[in-house]
């Protein structure tokens, strides 16, 4: 058993309590455990391969077990909750999954949702509830250390439900993501899901690295101000998780990417042309489309 003691002495699971395990242990999954103390009255139990995060979580009390691995922290989970990348979750359902107690709700927080689900479903046993999960905050940076429990006050929290996900199960998702801090909870299946998020992450993600793939060789950050920072902050992003979301979603990013660099485009020839009116027209428009996006 791949564990670590709590300050009692003791390692088991309280029987009694509803358990919820909560694989990956970094920004959100890390996140996700402080803000859930006390829901339901949960026994948390936390699983991450890092050995110093497993001394911290549990040396903070964020949790209440940690393991290394998963075998030992899903025996009689009530819920488990996947803060992975996304070819660990497919591995999970290939692997674990039929492990896992009658009832158990399993959920993720993948932020690409229908190829994920296209390889999950042929391996998600029928005694289990699926369900995933898409909390919208995160910061620029990564890892247990970075964890907060405010992480998710005020922020959005999607849902989406495979068609087989209960309706009960669906509303528990929704009191999680209320007790977490979310404010504006929405439920969307897979591919409304990956068609949004493709254009207000993803896509954002994108233009926010391509700024910083070149940069003028003697700027310094007297010549910058929030234009800058706000337009390249989530450019300190993490290549790894980053190359499979978006390669996860390319079918809700590309669309988005098209209509972005057709636009660009049309920036470059008004700008080249010295064509006022066509420039205006574009700043206008797109002034426009943000005052609405501010209203919604």
């Amino acid at each position: 058993m791949n564990s670590e003691k709590n300050d009692t002495g003791d390692c088991h699971f309280e029987q009694n309590r509803f358990t919820i395990s909560i694989i990956g242990l970094g920004l959100i999954g890390g996140s996700m455990a402080m803000a859930l103390k006390d829901f339901r009255s949960a026994y948390l139990i936390g699983v991450d391969t890092n050995p110093e995060t497993r001394k911290q979580a549990l040396a903070t009390g964020t949790v209440d077990e940690v393991y290394e691995t998963a075998d030992d922290a899903i025996t009689n989970a009530d819920m488990v909750i996947l803060c992975v990348y996304p070819h660990h979750i497919i591995d999970f359902a290939k692997n674990q999954m039929q492990t896992l107690k009658d009832g158990c709700i399993v959920t993720d927080v993948c932020g690409a949702k229908m190829k994920l689900y296209e390889a999950l479903i042929p391996f998600l046993p029928r005694h289990i509830e699926y369900v995933g999960i898409h909390p919208m905050a995160g910061k620029e940076i990564d890892g247990f250390e970075n964890a907060e429990k405010a992480l998710f006050v005020n922020t959005g929290f999607l849902i989406t439900p495979l068609e087989s996900t209960k309706a009960e199960t669906t509303a528990l998702m929704q009191e999680l993501g209320t007790y977490i801090g979310a404010t504006k909870i929405a439920v969307a299946n897979p591919e409304l899901h990956d068609d949004i998020i493709g254009y207000t992450s993803d896509l954002m993600h994108i233009s926010a690295t391509s700024l910083c793939m070149h940069r003028h060789p003697d700027m310094t950050s007297a010549y910058t101000a929030g234009a800058f920072r706000d337009c390249t902050r989530v450019s300190n992003i993490n290549p790894d998780l980053w190359t499979e979301l978006l390669l996860t979603n390319a079918h809700g990013i590309l669309p988005h990417l098209n209509r972005y660099i057709d636009d660009l485009q049309k920036m470059k020839q008004a700008i080249e042309t010295g064509d006022a009116n066509a420039l205006h027209e574009l700043l206008a428009l797109a002034s426009k489309n943000k005052k609405e996006m501010l209203t919604r």
